[in-house]
């Protein structure tokens, strides 16, 4: 009975932590909808393992009551919101391959991505893997699994929350992230524009060139030449604004604190 008393609180403390932790790993892009369903529910339990290292159980005792679901659904909506944030960050990455996919001429050929059930083009396939190698390699994921772990000590499990708190956040994040993807393609946007726009002079100039053949090539062979040249500056840019994700993060969960409201 005592060793009942002292083992169930601490198992219903990490089912509301991993709770969280599946939450994050859902909406996160990092390990991402390409990785398994097991490969994602590993990784929240192993990260629901570390946290109940640590987690303080409720004052109140813990029991199978619809008090235990409400908290399991509000720890939940925590994991997401700081997954989210993470991938509201990441946007940036993706609003630059949309963007250089559609401008290059390079957006009609896609495939069907059964993850997401949506057509993807291969161009933007690799620029969102390109950005999330940057994100590794700056150690993006370490921040963002950091993030989640000083959510326990910030919002305790069973810690009611505001969501709409973090509304404001959003739009920043948001924001910001659509404004440096559109920064980042702007100089494949630009040529593909002034090449466009030579192609048109010169075949309204001498119609019986029949430019439309080749034009569509010349087209994609400017972007792509573009898009290398500037692959190094597009590299710092993401990191740079991958590298801010800590504060962008920070900033979500001091908006879910009761203490900061």
């Amino acid at each position: 009975m005592d060793l009942a008393r002292e083992f169930l609180p601490r198992a219903f403390t990490v089912a509301l932590a991993f709770s969280r932790t599946a939450g994050f790993a859902t909406a996160s892009p990092f390990p991402g909808q390409n990785a398994g369903a097991t490969q994602r529910v590993g990784f929240a339990l192993a990260l629901a393992a570390v946290a109940g290292l640590f987690v303080p159980v409720p004052a109140e005792p813990l029991s199978l009551d619809a008090r235990l679901a409400t908290g399991a659904a509000s720890e939940l909506a925590i994991g997401l919101t700081i997954g989210v944030a993470f991938r509201f960050v990441f946007v940036a990455a993706e609003m630059l391959s949309q963007s250089v996919s559609q401008v290059s001429g390079l957006g009609a050929p896609s495939t069907f991505n059964p993850t997401f059930n949506t057509q993807e083009t291969a161009l933007s396939q690799a620029l969102t893997l390109f950005a999330m190698l940057v994100a590794l390699s700056i150690g993006a994921h370490r921040v963002a699994i950091a993030s989640v772990l000083e959510s326990f000590r910030l919002l305790p499990v069973g810690s009611s929350v505001s969501l709409d708190a973090a509304a404001p956040v959003f739009v920043d994040l948001a924001a910001e992230s659509l404004a440096v993807g559109l920064r980042l393609a702007m100089p494949v946007v630009v040529i593909s524009l002034a090449t466009q726009t030579a192609l048109a002079l010169i075949s309204r100039a001498a119609p019986s060139l029949q430019l439309f053949s080749v034009g569509l090539a010349v087209l994609i062979a400017a972007s792509i030449m573009v898009l290398l040249a500037s692959l190094g500056d597009i590299t710092i840019g993401l990191g740079e604004h991958l590298g801010g994700l800590g504060p962008r993060l920070a900033r979500v969960l001091l908006a879910l604190t009761p203490q900061s409201r």
